[in-house]
């Protein structure tokens, strides 16, 4: 590596250099999560939902690591945010327990007290079955595969599996010519793609559908789904 050349583009970044690439949504700083490489070269952070807010290059980065090498610092920075996210949400959920899901129903404990037959069971049975293979389906469309995105300027390259970053190309050449703003922007496009593609909306909220929230309703409040399928005695809505 030419050091006088490094040295140079060095002093040009410190010069006017573009602001430092951040997320518009407003995240107070006690919810922002960062991830650095060893050598603290790259630094990502991330909201609690993993969702990617800056990427921040080190002042005289060059120094520190060859241009040629920063993909390997980005993709350490990029898995170590989202890391300490998941952590934190483990964390918290410990901490504080979420309530029962609903399944895409506004209320599981809105449901009726309709006399529910045989029949009725079948049929509840087989559309839940059939809101289950959608997600199924949707779900393993997204596991175990492998997912690349390119920069809307076309000099950064990633791939993800599993929500984990596995590969990240920068083009050398663009490295040696631009600002650490310009980088610091085109990496920050391709995470939040790689991001974005690897949870689709829905899919971590697990198998949604109607029939999917009457079922897991009754199996949260055994009495009501005895009185549903006659075992207890039902309740009279006359009754004060």
């Amino acid at each position: 590596m030419d050091d006088d050349r490094w040295a140079f583009e060095d002093e040009l970044e410190q010069d006017d250099d573009p602001p430092k690439s951040s997320y518009t949504d407003p995240v107070p700083d006690e919810d922002r999560i960062s991830g650095q490489d060893q050598d603290g070269v790259v630094t990502v952070v991330v909201s609690p939902e993993a969702d990617v807010l800056s990427v921040v290059l080190a002042q005289q980065w060059k120094h520190s690591v060859d241009p040629r090498g920063l993909h390997s610092a980005v993709v350490a920075a990029a898995n170590a945010a989202i890391i300490a996210a998941l952590a934190r949400q483990a964390d918290e959920v410990a901490r504080n327990p979420p309530p029962m899901p609903t399944y895409g129903a506004p209320s599981v404990s809105d449901s009726d007290e309709s006399p529910l037959g045989p029949q009725d069971m079948l049929r509840l049975v087989e559309a839940a079955t059939a809101e289950l293979a959608t997600f199924t389906q949707q779900a393993a469309a997204v596991a175990d595969r492998s997912i690349t995105r390119e920069s809307r300027g076309g000099h950064v390259r990633g791939t993800v599996v599993n929500g984990q970053i596995v590969a990240m190309e920068i083009d050398p050449s663009w490295v040696a010519q631009v600002r650490a703003g310009e980088i610091e922007s085109e990496v920050l496009d391709v995470l939040r793609q790689l991001r974005k593609a690897s949870v689709p909306s829905g899919l971590s909220d697990g198998p949604q559908g109607p029939a999917i929230a009457e079922i897991m309703g009754l199996l949260f409040d055994p009495h009501r789904m005895s009185r549903r399928v006659g075992l207890e005695p039902s309740i009279s809505k006359e009754q004060p």
